[in-house]
């Protein structure tokens, strides 16, 4: 009696937005450049930097130790860096999830844009901010927020882009596209990844008129918001004695 072949366990090869997020990042980074990486519990690309960079790190959550990089535990909003101390900051699929019920955040749902205006307190005159998010039919959940055109636009308020990317998945490659054809794309939560992704290289630009109304519009909607919910909750209450 002759016995049973062994079984082989065949593993599937997932790829995900890091797979070209990375690597894009990566390429941006100058050598010598004073970094701080946003989001960074599940960053590991910091050691590829450029020789000389001096790399600091920062997330809600436990970061892994890694030799040579600076490691604070805490939230962005409340950094402990002094204004202007950075030439880059790398924000790598981290401001989707930026005031959403994860993590531990308190919610907020004007986290994202919150995050954008303290990261750009944080970049010195001429600093970078390399970002990417999830990009294609806007949608948000309890984890994520996936960006369509309006939605990113207004993300960026108080930026100069120096150069906007758009990649779309096909099959396990994401490649690069025209915005117009990843507008549909979808997150994939399967797999944990999205179908379109956008990676942008952006400057802070000095207070404009621009930056003003954004500004205005962010504290008009957030108080909007606050008094519509407090409403809800009062009517909740008459209703329920």
């Amino acid at each position: 009696m002759t016995a049973d072949p062994p079984t082989t366990r065949h593993f599937e090869t997932v790829v995900t937005d890091r797979t070209v997020e990375e690597p894009w990042a990566v390429s941006k980074v100058r050598p010598g450049e004073r970094v701080l990486d946003v989001g960074s519990a599940t960053s590991r690309y910091l050691t590829e930097l450029p020789p000389g960079c001096r790399v600091y790190a920062i997330d809600l959550r436990a970061t892994p130790a890694q030799r040579g990089i600076g490691i604070a535990r805490g939230d962005v909003l409340r950094a402990p860096f002094r204004p202007g101390a950075f030439d880059v900051i790398t924000c790598i699929s981290t401001v989707e999830h930026a005031g959403l019920d994860v993590y531990g955040q308190y919610p907020n749902e004007f986290g994202d844009e919150l995050m954008m205006r303290h990261l750009r307190l944080l970049l010195r005159p001429g600093g970078r901010l390399l970002l990417t998010a999830p990009y294609g039919r806007r949608n948000v959940n309890a984890w994520l927020r996936v960006y369509d055109r309006a939605s990113f636009r207004r993300l960026l308020a108080g930026y100069r882009p120096l150069a906007v990317a758009y990649c779309r998945r096909e099959g396990e490659a994401y490649l690069p596209c025209r915005r117009e054809e990843v507008e549909g794309a979808v997150f994939d939560f399967r797999h944990m990844r999205s179908d379109g992704v956008v990676l942008a290289e952006l400057m802070p630009v000095p207070g404009g008129l621009s930056f003003a109304l954004a500004r205005a519009s962010l504290r008009l909607r957030r108080r909007w918001r606050r008094l519509t919910h407090r409403r809800v909750r009062f009517w909740r209450d008459v209703t329920e004695l």
